[in-house]
C-alpha cells in the first residue's frame, strides 16, 4: 500500500471513529435518562418496569453498535491481491440481476485489494441504491478515469439534506436503524486505496467507488 493510500485509510478510520463515538453517546444518554425516570417512579411508589425496559433496549443498541464498530476499526484485509476489475464487478452483482440492476461498460484493468471485502463494499452500495430507488433500473457503469478504475452506480431518487450522515455508523435514511452498510463500504474501499462518494444530479443519485489501477 502506498503512503497516499495509507493516509486515506487513516483519515477514513479517524472520520469513522468520530461519528462512531458521537452516535454511541445517543443510546447511552437514553439509558441514563430512562434509569433516572425509573428512579423517580420508584420514589413515587410507581412501577418502573416501562422505563427499565426502554433503558434495556437502548443499552442493547449501544452494545450492538459498539461491537460492530469495534470489529470494523480493528479488522485488517485478509486476502490482498490483484484481480480483474470488470470480472469482479460482474461476479459481485450477479445475484442482483433480478433486482433491476443493469451493468454497462468495461475497463480491462486490474485493482489491488481484498476481493471479498471489496465485494461486500460494492454490494452495500448497490443494495442501498436498490432500496432507495424511486423506480428501476439501477445502472452500473465500469469506467476508467486517468489511472483509476471506478464503478458508477445511478438510481432515480433524492439524497437527504446532509448525505454525509449516511456514512455514519447508524446510517439510514430515517436515522432509526443501526446499520453499518455505507460506513463499511467507505472503510473497506480505503483499505484498498479507494474512495466512495455520493452526489445528486437532478433526480438522479450517483454513488462512485474508485480504485487506483495496478499493472496487469
Amino acid at each position: 500500500m502506498t503512503p497516499d493510500s495509507n493516509s486515506s485509510r487513516d483519515s477514513r478510520r479517524k472520520q469513522f471513529l468520530r461519528t462512531f463515538l458521537h452516535d454511541l453517546a445517543t443510546p447511552l444518554s437514553a439509558v441514563s435518562l430512562h434509569l433516572e425516570g425509573a428512579n423517580r417512579r420508584l420514589a413515587r411508589g410507581e412501577d418502573p418496569a416501562e422505563s427499565l425496559e426502554v433503558a434495556r433496549a437502548e443499552l442493547g443498541r449501544a452494545f450492538d453498535l459498539f461491537e460492530r464498530g469495534r470489529d470494523l476499526l480493528l479488522s485488517e484485509p485478509r486476502d490482498t491481491r490483484t484481480f480483474a476489475f470488470d470480472g469482479w464487478v460482474s461476479s459481485t452483482l450477479e445475484s442482483l440481476a433480478d433486482d433491476g440492476v443493469v451493468i454497462r461498460g468495461s475497463t480491462g484493468g486490474r485493482i489491488l485489494g481484498d476481493p471479498e471485502r471489496l465485494s461486500e463494499a460494492l454490494s452495500c452500495l448497490v443494495v442501498n441504491a436498490i432500496e432507495h430507488a424511486s423506480s428501476p433500473p439501477v445502472m452500473i457503469f465500469c469506467e476508467r478515469t486517468n489511472d483509476h478504475l471506478r464503478v458508477r452506480i445511478e438510481n432515480a431518487g433524492m439524497l437527504p439534506a446532509e448525505p454525509e450522515r449516511l456514512f455514519a455508523p447508524r446510517s439510514a435514511a430515517a436515522g432509526k436503524n443501526w446499520g453499518m452498510g455505507l460506513a463499511l463500504a467507505r472503510l473497506y474501499a480505503a483499505d484498498a486505496g479507494g474512495e466512495v462518494g455520493l452526489s445528486q444530479n437532478g433526480e438522479t443519485v450517483t454513488a462512485i467507488l474508485t480504485f487506483p489501477e495496478v499493472p496487469a
